[in-house]
């Protein structure tokens, strides 16, 4: 009998050793997990910050903040391009200009307000394109497509100087609700020649200051595959376009300085 309590005692101790151990595993798991954007505590409505939590519960608490701030800021730098459309069902939330034209929803009161500044110092600044669905860009791409071929280009020819002007289907910047094309109300072509206006040398000097970049420079074609569009400005954030701006760089040429 004194044996077999010997026995049962020291089953028991095991028992417990174990598991111990296993709470501990549980514990750095979880903490992996809140990381990683997703934990129990989450799940079930529990508290992230339980009274005695330890230095390394911290650390990953703030790690999953920090990650969920970089992912909501990933919106305002997607690099949308010949080489990387939206995915398809993308949407996005817009509201509406004066003139009725949308801009995403984020972003608006920041276009809205460089517009009036510049406006305040006498310009006559106006967008006069900005939201475009997919479906109607490629509506869009099609009807100068055709007009190239009745000129007399082949399909291929007609396609390849297309898309250096309207991008083929899900590569608009139109399509992200992000880009706009401000001219001036005096002048509303969309030519090189807009690029001498007050309102085009202004917005060159100060959008970055509102968050917003000149999409496709000059002498930079050949890595946006897109003509220089002194009119298109593209809404990265007012750091970023800070950055991009001192930079001299495109949007692609700077993602891929800075490991993106």
């Amino acid at each position: 009998m004194l044996l077999l309590a010997l026995l049962a005692l020291a089953a028991w101790g095991l028992t417990a050793l174990l598991g111990g151990g296993r709470d501990a595993q549980d514990g750095s798991s979880s903490g992996a997990a809140d990381a990683g954007g997703s934990s129990l505590s989450a799940q079930t409505g529990g508290s992230s910050s339980p009274a005695g939590s330890s230095p390394l519960d911290a650390a990953a608490d703030s790690s999953a903040a920090k990650t969920a701030a970089q992912g909501e800021e990933d919106w305002q730098m997607r690099l949308v391009n010949h080489t990387h459309p939206l995915p398809d069902g993308f949407t996005v939330e817009t509201s509406a200009l004066p003139n009725g034209l949308e801009f995403d929803s984020r972003a608006i009161g920041q276009l809205e307000q460089m517009l009036a500044d510049g406006n305040a110092t006498g310009l006559q600044l106006m967008v006069c394109s900005a939201y475009r669905s997919v479906e109607r860009q490629d509506e869009l791409f099609n009807e100068m497509l055709q007009d190239y071929i009745a000129e007399g280009y082949s399909e291929e020819e007609a396609y390849a100087i297309t898309a250096t002007i309207r991008t083929p289907h899900g590569c608009s910047e139109h399509s992200t609700g992000l880009a706009a094309d401000i001219v001036a109300v005096d002048y509303q072509m969309l030519d090189d020649g807009y690029a001498e206006t007050d309102e085009a040398k202004w917005l060159l000097e100060n959008a970055a200051d509102y968050g917003f970049i000149l999409r496709y420079p000059k002498d930079k074609e050949s890595v946006t595959g897109i003509i220089w569009e002194p009119w298109h400005y593209r809404y990265v954030g007012v750091e970023n376009a800070k950055k991009i701006k001192e930079s001299g760089l495109c949007l692609e040429e700077y993602l891929e300085a800075n490991g993106a």
